[in-house]
């Protein structure tokens, strides 16, 4: 569960204070999915930071499974972070050098795992996502498609509960853009917390809880039919 409670987070320049994000109580449950939307500079960005502990807030709390983000040192924060949190973001941050596989491996060199489960664990996570023939292929070499999966599975390879997500589509023609929805449905299915922000209204339809931020409050919290969801299975 995550809980923020009391939180703002402000900017001072030229004599001033600029306030990107306020709120007073906010409760997202284990198993969510929940789209944040609302205009450019409404604060989204800076809610899904302080969510996954890379944004420290003026003032308040941020708490992970009872445990305040921000009063722990950044070595235990970062530990938080591994544990429990994936992130995907509007750019894929794929190191240029190294293969879609060795990609995804880079989360797992930081676990006590032996180097042959490591490869096993990533590369079942490239063959579920379709790029069985592209496992060898470097970032230059994948189409933007292929790109942003392999940018899911390196996400997806430590298993973790929560996935947050900063505008994951934004740069996807349709068919790539309905592979990486589909692969968030399967997360939720699996009981995973899912917290994404978008401009797409196509996108914050596939939640099941929308918050709505104008000028970095939040001004609506609703839930969505459960009908407008689409199964794992859906084509």
């Amino acid at each position: 569960m995550i809980q923020l409670e009391t939180i703002a987070k402000q900017y001072s320049g030229r004599g001033q204070k600029l306030t990107a994000f306020r709120c007073e109580a906010l409760t997202i449950e284990d198993g969510e999915y929940v789209a944040i939307v609302g205009p450019s500079g409404s604060g989204k960005t800076t809610l899904l930071s302080m969510l996954g502990g890379m944004l420290s807030p003026s003032t308040g709390r941020v708490l992970v499974d009872d445990v305040s983000l921000y009063d722990q040192s950044v070595a235990a924060r970062s530990a938080i972070r591994g544990q429990k949190m994936g992130f995907v973001f509007q750019s894929f941050n794929l190191i240029p050098y190294l293969s879609a596989l060795q990609n995804v491996q880079v989360p797992l060199s930081f676990a006590k795992l032996s180097a042959e489960v490591q490869q096993q664990r990533a590369t079942e996570l490239l063959v579920d996502l379709g790029l069985s023939e592209r496992l060898h292929h470097r970032p230059a070499e994948l189409s933007v498609g292929q790109q942003q999966r392999v940018a899911l599975a390196r996400t997806l390879v430590n298993d973790p509960q929560i996935i947050l997500a900063d505008e994951p589509t934004g740069n996807l023609d349709p068919t790539s853009k309905e592979v990486v929805l589909k692969i968030f449905d399967e997360c939720h299915q699996q009981g995973r917390t899912l917290v994404v922000v978008t401009h797409d209204p196509s996108v914050a339809e596939r939640a099941t809880r929308r918050l709505t931020l104008v000028d970095g409050n939040l001004v609506d919290s609703d839930e969505i039919e459960t009908s407008t969801l689409r199964p794992a299975s859906a084509a």
